[in-house]
């Protein structure tokens, strides 16, 4: 646990507990010495590194600490008493541990002054350990840290400056010692000892800043579980949210906000003249539905770009939670289902059971392959598997370059031989459903056997978090089968475990080596930092979902962006390739073919040709709506095949027939459809719509023939063609004398 502070000075009032670092151009003023001395930490340290001292020893445990927060979260339990960790380039410490108190006491200003006097920032924090002792940090930009025999500049100014010192008080030099490895000032002293930094927190923080700008390469945004006051996290109340769902991950948009400060995509939120309310408003708005936990939310806000959400730094959390997240919550629980109306989705069943089932013969051929085929195999068998959950279908589609953004795995000769390893044991992979002549819509597919009866296989006992695009191309190559190692795990897994279970060693039996656990350590953390593990005191790891810092989504798109501009490459060059001379020698024959026809057709006499009209007519509406929907789309499918523009067909065609043709099919086409049932009507008019937008056919209002062409040109031809049509009907002689008579 994090210990309370309580600030010496009536000023220093509490105001929240920071989860992350802050950004340059925080509000310095607006922090509580608890929050300092966490900025002040992920200032000076490396974010990764991290390392669980137990009481007995300095020794360290046997934990793999993933970032400073889940270490912070790990005091008090088990074994764990303290963590230290690695300070970064340009900070050092100096270990005071003198014998007697009283020159200690009078060692540390003594150094402290002399390394101002040398420009580093510099600050005092008591060890601990005994009277006397203390650590003290500084930092200067060109300082970097190094073994004795290896050390230069700052370094071994320092170095040279502690021999002098401990040679004129007459104290071994063992007890000056220059170390780049300490405590970090939010840690107690592994026997429980809890001490304060000398100096006004917030200057040091400030002034640390202005030494080294640059925040440290990774910020982990890993809340840890600290103490809660008794006027809870916040002084003001916090509404709670009732959303039934599982989070989601933040929209691009407000991504691309938080990290960088661009409004210019933020639609209807985009800020008006110098008002920032517009754009604050929407981010919170997001960050209720995708994040829901407002500590998690502020944090995100305090890692933010400086141009980002300045009126709620400004105005600080206790404002900004009551004015702005309270009432966002009370916004979205006007408009949300309750928990019992809006279920978790899930998958079919048969699909669920089919799937789980799948994985299993997975699991069972991964030991059958080496060890170094199997991330490669794991990460394209569980991608598939996981897309026919999301379709709801045991067959799916699986275009090779598709899989090459999805998966992050750069060589497609790879992919292709984990489908060639899938084909039989997993499931079985379609290639004849792939046509040449159709490549941009099909592909090869993969489908797995239904199953009847998966009773004895378990349900997962943890729903996956989403990973965004591209995470995986650039986490370890074991992490993603360690990931689902944890997923299927009921209780922790020690690291030898998952090198076990996830597959690292050669067989199942076999023991792990120090590789395999060197392996594990590194894929575990990297999943830490992207918000898909956690450890616990035991040093096990656990899956988890948690938030990911900006960071790592901003290398994950950064991947992804390049797979994507590699495959388009590649599909661009395949559709040029498509203008070859065995297509044109194709579309010539296609075309020759369809002049054969035409010629065929116009040596038929005007009967035949009437009868075959007739017949051909009379069999296609006796057709259902579907069924005519396709003979449509085939025929003019076949059309644009023999180079035949379908819009120029249609119109020829319209322009063919005469003005009483086209209104007595016009009438014809009126009466059949009055004769549909009304749901027949409705798929009728959809099946012309969407047969007119796939081949780009004008809609019935804009038809090319002008209306009043179907009536006669002037009084003198409408009268003529009257007469013609009158004297044309049959008059029987009775009727004819009485009209004369």
């Amino acid at each position: 646990m994090l210990p309370t502070l309580t600030a010496p000075n009536s000023d220093d009032s509490e105001i929240g507990a920071v989860d992350f670092a802050v950004s340059p151009g925080v509000d310095h003023a607006a922090l509580s010495p608890a929050q300092n001395l966490l900025a002040l930490d992920e200032w000076l340290f490396f974010p990764t590194g991290w390392h669980a001292l137990g009481a007995a020893s300095n020794g360290r445990l046997p934990i793999t600490v993933p970032s400073l927060h889940q270490g912070l979260a790990l005091i008090g339990k088990g074994r764990v008493t303290a963590i230290f960790g690695r300070l970064r380039a340009g900070a050092g410490v100096i270990d005071l541990d003198t014998k007697n108190a009283n020159m200690g006491d009078y060692l540390a200003p003594e150094i402290a002054d002399w390394l101002r006097r040398r420009g580093c920032w510099v600050l005092e924090r008591p060890s601990g350990g005994a009277p006397g002792r203390s650590h003290i940090f500084f930092a200067r930009a060109d300082f970097r840290y190094a073994s004795a025999e290896h050390r230069s500049g700052l370094a071994s100014e320092i170095s040279e400056y502690l021999d002098n010192l401990a040679d004129d008080v007459n104290i071994d030099r063992t007890e000056l010692d220059l170390r780049d490895s300490v405590r970090p000032l939010c840690s107690p002293h592994r026997w429980g000892t809890v001490t304060r930094p000398r100096g006004d927190l917030r200057d040091a923080l400030r002034n640390l800043k202005k030494v080294l700008p640059e925040a440290p390469a990774l910020q982990p945004l890993r809340s840890p579980k600290k103490r809660t006051a008794a006027g809870g996290v916040w002084s003001g109340a916090v509404t709670p949210l009732e959303l039934q769902r599982y989070k989601r991950e933040i929209a691009p948009q407000w991504r691309r906000y938080l990290a960088t400060g661009d409004t210019s995509v933020l639609g209807s939120y985009k800020p008006t003249g110098d008002d920032r309310s517009l754009p604050e408003l929407g981010l919170t708005r997001e960050l209720v539905w995708a994040v829901g936990d407002p500590k998690i939310a502020w944090s995100l806000i305090r890692e933010s770009h400086p141009t980002a959400m300045q009126k709620a730094k400004h105005q600080r959390p206790d404002w900004w939670l009551k004015y702005v997240w309270n009432r966002c919550v009370e916004d979205a629980k006007a408009f949300s289902p309750t928990a019992e109306s809006s279920p978790r989705p899930q998958a079919a069943p048969g699909v669920a059971a089919a799937v789980q089932a799948a994985r299993v013969r997975l699991e069972d051929l991964m030991w059958t392959k080496s060890a170094r085929s199997r991330p490669s195999l794991l990460l394209v068998g569980h991608h598939l598997l996981d897309r026919m959950l999301t379709a709801g279908s045991l067959r799916v589609p699986c275009p090779e370059r598709d899989l090459v953004k999805t998966t992050g795995l750069g060589d497609r000769k790879t992919i292709r031989a984990a489908l060639r390893l899938l084909d039989g044991a997993v499931g079985r992979l379609h290639t004849d459903c792939l046509s040449p002549l159709e490549p941009d819509s099909t592909s090869f597919e993969f489908e797995v056997d239904p199953t009847e009866d998966c009773s004895e296989i378990p349900p997962l006992s943890f729903h996956p978090p989403h990973a965004p695009r591209g995470l995986w191309a650039t986490l370890p190559r074991a992490s993603h089968g360690i990931w689902r190692t944890l997923l299927n795990s009921e209780s922790p897994l020690s690291p030898s475990d998952l090198a076990s279970k996830a597959g690292l060693v050669e067989t199942r039996d076999a023991a792990p080596t120090r590789s395999h656990l060197a392996a594990v350590k590194n894929a575990a953390t990297a999943l830490a930092h992207a918000g898909l593990a956690r450890v616990d005191e035991h040093g096990c790891w656990i899956a988890a979902t948690g938030p990911r810092s900006i960071k790592v989504e901003e290398r994950a798109a950064e991947a992804y962006a390049v797979l994507d501009a590699r495959v388009e490459a590649e599909r661009a060059a395949y559709r040029q390739s498509m203008s070859s001379s065995w297509s044109l020698d194709r579309a010539r024959a296609l075309k020759a073919q369809k002049e054969k026809e035409a010629a065929w057709w116009a040596g038929l006499s005007g009967s035949e040709r009437a009868a075959r009209s007739d017949q051909w007519r009379n069999a296609f509406d006796e057709l259902s709506i579907t069924e005519q929907a396709t003979r449509k789309a085939r025929l003019a499918a076949a059309r644009a095949n023999a180079g035949i523009d379908e819009v120029e067909h249609y119109r020829s065609w319209l322009e063919s027939l005469t003005p009483d043709e086209f209104a007595r099919r016009s009438n014809d086409r009126k009466a059949r459809f009055k004769m549909l049932s009304q749901s027949e009507r409705g798929l009728a008019v959809a099946s012309w719509a969407r047969h007119r937008a796939a081949f780009g056919l004008p809609l019935p209002s804009t038809t090319p023939i002008d209306e009043r062409s179907v009536l006669p040109n002037g009084v003198e031809e409408r009268d003529r063609i009257f007469l013609e049509r009158q004297l044309s009907l049959p008059f029987s002689g009775g009727v004819t004398a009485r009209a004369a008579g």
